[in-house]
């Protein structure tokens, strides 16, 4: 922290209007199976020191991978002269969000460090699932995907925050192939990734789910296609994971929203015009954005720029009542704070504004899965994450999955092939008229989230119970 206090204090003496400068150790470890033996293992680490500058109305920022001073005071040089060279060229006065200092640190919560079991005890589990996988009739393939990361960050700034976090994730999964009646037909289990430490891998039932996909990995490939027309659909917690994010997630970047952000993924239909008028759900639909929800993804204590991670509502009985908003733009929504959403992935990265852990919560009133699915006459349950697309205002959407069930007559009949909805993304979730109560809450989330130009991949949770959702275009998917 030393070197980080010395460079500040150099900026200080430039008259320079904010800067910070962030220290980031990243550390990753990425183990692939297929059946029964290892397909790869790839680790990173990958360290160095970011430095970001307000000269007056301009921006600056470069990094170096060195770790002296001399290198850290060149890469402060570079931030100050891109940032005077902004400067000559803005348009109208930079505005920075209040935050107060902080001298804090903080860390994920762990048992266990993810990095201190050899590899071959995570290999071992993962070629045992792939064992149980391949005893499956039918499974032709088994294949797993596994990643261990760990990122340390230190952070000064001008105004005298001194931070430390210490952040552990973990991502597991393991995939069936089968192949029958004509069909080559897949099932996941992906548990939900968590900032955790190695006891949560350890904790996970990987052969018990190894069996289960393995069988209906080989039923999907005697389902029947669904039919194309208006249906009710249930969605289970990880379905609904990618399809906030997509919908929900994405529009509420504020930076998105004002068209700062279009190069990656366009726009957002979201505007602030629309802020606390615009009817985005039905009365039952609240998405919750918490970065201090315990073990969340985007769970870091302190942003990159140095704010206090927060918890609000993005939408609220149905209305758009929120964004992620940065200290710079902050003020265009009158705010007086931003809300610790700002991240980068790597330390010569700029940080830019991320999807925090954002979740729809629970229904208020009881009301189980299997009693959501009694009250369901007709309709089509829907598990896990398949293909998607979505325009570039996040409008017109269309979403696949994992796996499909026929509902009729308030019961689950058998599994269904070749589904895929599409809507309007705020029309979509007007047409929500039940959530399963809290017993069925569930996380799931993504650490390959891209934003940024160039790309940057965040991480961050997202969770639910699973909902229904009245009237919904289903088309039978093409080969």
């Amino acid at each position: 922290m030393d070197n980080l206090s010395e460079i500040i204090n150099y900026l200080k003496g430039k008259k320079v209007r904010f800067a910070d400068a962030r220290e980031h150790l990243f550390r990753e470890r990425q183990i692939m199976t297929e059946d029964t033996r290892v397909e790869g293992i790839n680790e990173q680490n990958v360290s160095g020191t970011g430095i970001k500058v307000l000269y007056e109305n301009g921006w600056g920022y470069a990094s170096t991978s060195a770790k002296g001073m001399d290198s850290l005071k060149k890469a402060a040089d570079k931030a100050l002269s891109l940032a005077r060279n902004a400067d000559k060229t803005a348009t109208g006065k930079v505005e920075l969000a209040a935050e107060p200092k902080h001298v804090a640190k903080f860390a994920t919560k762990t048992k266990e460090d993810l990095f201190g079991p050899g590899v071959g005890d995570a290999v071992a589990v993962l070629i045992e699932a792939g064992e149980t996988i391949l005893k499956g009739k039918d499974v032709i393939k088994a294949g797993s995907y596994l990643v261990f990361r760990n990122v340390k960050k230190k952070y000064a700034n001008t105004e005298g925050s001194l931070i430390e976090t210490d952040i552990s994730t973990v991502l597991p999964q393991i995939d069936a192939t089968a192949r029958a009646n004509g069909e080559v037909k897949s099932r996941h289990y992906w548990p939900a990734p968590m900032n955790a430490g190695y006891e949560y891998f350890r904790g996970l039932d990987f052969k018990t789910n190894a069996e289960r996909i393995a069988a209906q990995a080989r039923e999907h490939c005697f389902a029947k296609s669904c039919e194309t027309g208006a249906t009710t659909l249930i969605l289970d917690p990880e379905h609904l994971s990618l399809t906030m994010h997509e919908s929900v997630g994405h529009p509420t970047e504020l930076d998105r929203v004002l068209g700062y952000e279009e190069s990656c993924a366009g726009r957002s239909f979201a505007t602030t015009d629309k802020l606390n008028n615009f009817k985005y759900g039905s009365e039952l639909v609240n998405f919750i954005a918490d970065n201090t929800l315990e073990g969340g993804l985007a769970s870091c204590g302190y942003d990159d720029e140095g704010v206090e991670c927060q918890k609000w509502h993005m939408i609220k009985d149905g209305i758009l009542t929120g964004y992620g908003v940065n200290r710079e733009l902050a003020h265009k929504l009158k705010l007086k704070r931003a809300n610790g959403t700002t991240r980068a992935t790597k330390y010569c990265d700029v940080p830019i504004t991320r999807i925090p852990n954002l979740y729809l919560a629970p229904g208020k009133k009881p009301l189980s899965f299997e009693e959501l699915i009694a009250d369901t006459e007709d309709g089509i349950y829907i598990e896990g994450m398949g293909s998607f697309s979505i325009d570039q205002m996040r409008l017109n959407m269309q979403f696949g999955g994992d796996a499909f069930w026929e509902i009729k007559k308030g019961k689950i009949t058998g599994m269904l092939k070749n589904v895929v909805y599409n809507a309007i993304s705020y029309e979509f979730w007007r047409k929500c008229d039940a959530i399963a109560d809290k017993r069925s809450f569930k996380r799931a989330g993504f650490i390959t989230c891209g934003k940024g130009d160039p790309m940057q991949a965040a991480q961050m949770t997202h969770g639910a119970s699973p909902a229904r959702f009245r009237e919904i275009m289903v088309r039978r998917a093409k080969h």
